[in-house]
Parts: structure tokens; sequence; C-alpha cells
């Protein structure tokens, strides 16, 4: 796995957990993004709201419009998760479904906690010896270093299967997380070729 993916990952450990696999990855173009009901408002963090009462108000009007475009749709940004909004979930795009369940479901819950982070397309797929966990990339526009944030978990025994390129489907580095009720999301491995690497990684223990 990618050095500096493993050292993102290996910061949200927990004490004597054993990091087994990390992926950096995006959403498939083919995910739907949740329903604004289910979406938690933005709250800048304390520090944000200092820097930002010193920057001249034009210049603030500019970080936002920035930020603005990078949490809002951009038809040609294929790959970005946040910008396509099919009206149903498991609705289908040029690429196939990206997801299968409700918004309940663990795929569902999946995906409305990739919205909630408010991050960048980017982020990290995590598994260990106890669980599987993701991080957005939420790094402030005036930031050079990366800020990661942990926004979802659940136990190894949540996750019933990643399958790296799935039958039916043609696009380089897709996974499939298969979770036990069912459910399903499509997400896609950066670089392509870390897709089937991780797949048979993340099987370890289970």
């Amino acid at each position: 796995m990618n050095q500096a993916t493993r050292e993102q990952a290996q910061h949200f450990l927990r004490q004597d957990e054993r990091l087994v696999a990390a992926c950096a990855f995006e959403l498939d173009p083919g995910v739907p993004y949740p329903p604004e009901s289910l979406l938690a408002p933005p709250e800048p963090p304390a520090l944000s709201r200092r820097i930002e009462a010193r920057i001249p108000r034009p210049l603030r009007q500019f970080v936002h419009a920035r930020a603005a475009d990078a949490h809002h749709p951009r038809p040609a940004a294929a790959g970005d998760a946040a910008v396509r909004r099919p009206d149903a979930a498991g609705s289908r795009t040029p690429h196939g479904a990206g997801m299968e369940g409700g918004w309940e479901s663990a795929a569902g819950r999946f995906l409305v906690s990739r919205a909630n982070a408010h991050g960048s397309a980017g982020g990290v797929l995590a598994v260990t010896d106890r669980r599987w966990f993701a991080l957005a990339d939420v790094t402030p526009l005036w930031r050079s270093t990366p800020v990661m944030r942990e926004f979802w978990e659940v136990p190894r025994q949540a996750v019933s299967a990643l399958r790296a390129g799935p039958r039916g489907t043609a696009q380089t580095g897709r996974m499939d997380i298969e979770f036990t009720d069912g459910s399903w999301v499509a997400v896609l491995a950066v670089p392509a070729s870390a897709a089937r690497p991780f797949a048979e990684a993340s099987v370890y223990h289970r």
C-alpha cells in the first residue's frame, strides 16, 4: 500500500489495533447523493472562523466560492462522489449502478456519513484486525498539508466482501463494498492498480 496512505490510516488506529490494509479512494460516478434532509449543515471549526475573520472581505468571498465549487455538483468531474445527484438510490449511469439499498441500509449510512464529512473527493478506506473505517480529506484551502477526518466505521463482520473489478462493470479500479444486510456501494481505488491488492489483503483475519 502507498506509504502516505498507510501513515494517514495509522494515525487513526486505536490502542493495540493493527492496520491490515489501506487504500486511497473516491466514490464511483454511479453513486447517488443523499437527500438534503439527511445531511447536517457544515460547522466551521473555531480556528477556521478566527482565521476567516482576519481575511479581507473580497478574499473571504473568493474562498467561499471555491469551497462551494468543491462541495457541489461539477458535471464534468468523473469519479467525484459528491457531484452526482441521481434521483433515487441505485439509479444507473453509463458506469452502471453504484449502490444497492435504501438510505437506512449500511451502504446508505456510509454515503450519508461521507457527504456529512464535507470533504474533497478523495479519501482513505482502511481495514484493521477489528474494523473497517474511512477517512475524508477535509484540508482547508489555506493548508498545504492534508487534514483527514474519520467519518465512518463498522466492525469487520459488518462487511461481507470487498470485490475488485466486479462482474458486469468496466471501470478500472472499481471495488464494491458489500455489507451483511445485502446492501453495497461502489468505490474507485486510487490508483486503480491498488484495487485488487487491497481487496485481497482485506480478507485477512476474516
